[in-house]
């Protein structure tokens, strides 16, 4: 009995691709969206209206099975039951795919809750208004000329002051606008780690933040295998791009990947469909 519940509790297929309207019920028969990077359970079901393409990695098999609808499917065991509808197609998963996911769900094994606000850490609360949203803190930057982008209130004659990664004063710039673009003279390297501040002018710091450049050969490696984002690329292709640039926190780049599959990533690696007006 024991062995039963544990193994309904582990994961049998891994999503890869859904188109808008595909549906997940749970065994309590609550629906949601299905989302790439979604980890579905035995008993889970599945509605693939007609028009409609799901895709998901059967875990521990190393096949990628696509259900076109209109379909019914149930997660079962070990596979994924075909209730009704066409037949399944089925495709080998290259290795260092699988490598990909199998790190993706050692890193993001389930929802890990809210994270506190931190007020020294780029985030926003109800007494330090202003956040960052670019660089997220501990970004792998693949450019030598960082960019920050502030949202809230802006200190008044605020400086924005990074630091080498010995903790030595590298730059200060004047905080006057929410897009902040430092000068040739700050003179960045491949490979360096900074850490940053945003202090007001009678002192006192407001929030704070690190980022790291990509050694020259990892963000030219990240960026040659960049994915088009075209009509005949698979969704599956940008998936698995946009896992690589997550899991190596290049975020930036990440954030383009998901967007362009019509979904973002919460803190905790979750995915949540983006909302249209």
């Amino acid at each position: 009995m024991f062995t039963h519940v544990a193994q309904a509790k582990e994961p049998v297929v891994f999503v890869l691709a859904a188109t808008d309207n595909v549906v997940v019920s749970n065994p309590k028969g609550q629906k949601y969206s299905a989302l790439p990077t979604q980890r579905l359970l035995h008993g889970h079901t599945i509605a693939v209206p007609k028009g409609e393409r799901f895709s998901v990695l059967v875990l521990n098999t190393g096949n990628r099975r696509v259900y076109d609808g209109p379909a019914r499917l149930k997660v079962i065991a070990d596979t994924v039951r075909v209730l009704s509808g066409p037949s399944v197609k089925v495709f080998p998963v290259e290795q260092a795919h699988l490598d990909l996911i199998d790190q993706w769900m050692n890193l993001y094994a389930r929802p890990r809750g809210v994270l506190p606000v931190k007020n020294d850490k780029g985030q926003a609360s109800e007494n330090n208004p202003l956040r960052v949203l670019q660089p997220i803190d501990g970004s792998l930057l693949l450019t030598r000329s960082p960019e920050f982008v502030f949202q809230g209130d802006l200190p008044r004659e605020g400086n924005l002051m990074l630091f080498d990664s010995r903790g030595k004063r590298f730059w200060v710039e004047p905080l006057e606008s929410e897009y902040v673009s430092l000068p040739p003279a700050a003179k960045f390297d491949w490979g360096q780690s900074f850490t940053w501040e945003v202090r007001r002018l009678t002192g006192g710091r407001v929030i704070s933040g690190s980022f790291h450049i990509a050694s020259e050969e990892t963000a030219r490696s990240l960026l040659e295998a960049r994915v088009p984002d075209t009509d005949d690329t698979l969704p599956e292709s940008r998936l698995f791009y946009g896992m690589r640039l997550q899991l190596a926190k290049a975020f930036k780049e990440a954030s383009v990947v998901w967007e362009s599959l019509g979904m973002v990533l919460t803190e905790q690696g979750q995915p949540s469909r983006i909302s249209r007006q």
